[in-house]
């Protein structure tokens, strides 16, 4: 398989790579790609090409160079990374073996009609990180933004500060009028159920008590006189 990378376009299509362009020049962020690339190769064994615009190199330059087994290619002088890319795509045998790596829509229209697969940039360098295991340990992303995750600015929380500090009182109490509890002065009786007999509330009458006692004390005297 055949893998042509339209460069710069995956460069800043991919929030990873686009960021660090503001820190650096491109030139480090168009070697990390290349190197990434090489990696992927050695992996999959794929054909790999890399297109970036001619325009934006050094003059010292070669317009063609392979770096660890992955073709670098810029752009002649007048000529895009966009046509250079439509020429090679149109110089392949077996289309249906070659993916282009690119978010730009005048591509993507081209290379369908001639055959070729499309790569969504942001896919393809999740693929790759995946291939190589350079996932482990990285946080996974939030849904939620920015400003969320990282929590208010030292000028929000000033801002916030102030604006609390001049709310009225009557604003911050709560509207909710309280009212005492009312005591509890003694547990209130089982209700009665009409199921069950009147003792079982009222207990033993007095008389049946010693009723029982002289039966019982009797018995006994009986059993001592035999």
């Amino acid at each position: 398989m055949l893998i042509v990378i339209d460069g710069y376009n995956f460069i800043f299509t991919v929030p990873e790579l686009e960021r660090h362009i503001g820190r650096n020049r491109i030139e480090p962020v168009r070697d990390h790609i290349t190197s990434l690339f090489s990696r992927y190769r050695e992996k999959k064994r794929y054909d790999i090409i890399i297109v970036f615009d001619g325009t934006h190199i050094e003059t010292d330059l070669p317009k063609k160079q392979t770096c660890s087994g992955v073709t670098v290619i810029y752009s002649k002088t007048g000529v895009d990374a966009d046509t250079e890319i439509k020429r090679i795509t149109s110089l392949c045998q077996n289309p249906q073996d070659v993916c282009i790596v690119t978010y730009d829509n005048d591509i993507k229209r081209y290379v369908k009609k001639c055959g070729c697969q499309v790569i969504d940039p942001k896919a393809m360098y999740k693929t790759i990180l995946e291939t190589l295991n350079l996932n482990k340990g990285r946080r996974p992303k939030s849904e939620e933004p920015e400003c969320k995750q990282n929590g208010p600015s030292e000028d929000d929380a000033k801002h916030w500060k102030d604006v609390f500090k001049t709310l009225p009182n009557d604003e911050t109490t709560s509207a909710v009028e309280k009212k005492p509890v009312p005591s509890v002065k003694g547990k209130k009786p089982t209700p009665k159920t009409t199921d069950e007999p009147h003792y079982k509330y009222q207990g033993t009458p007095a008389d049946e008590v010693q009723y029982w006692v002289r039966i019982f004390k009797g018995e006994d005297e009986d059993v001592t006189q035999d």
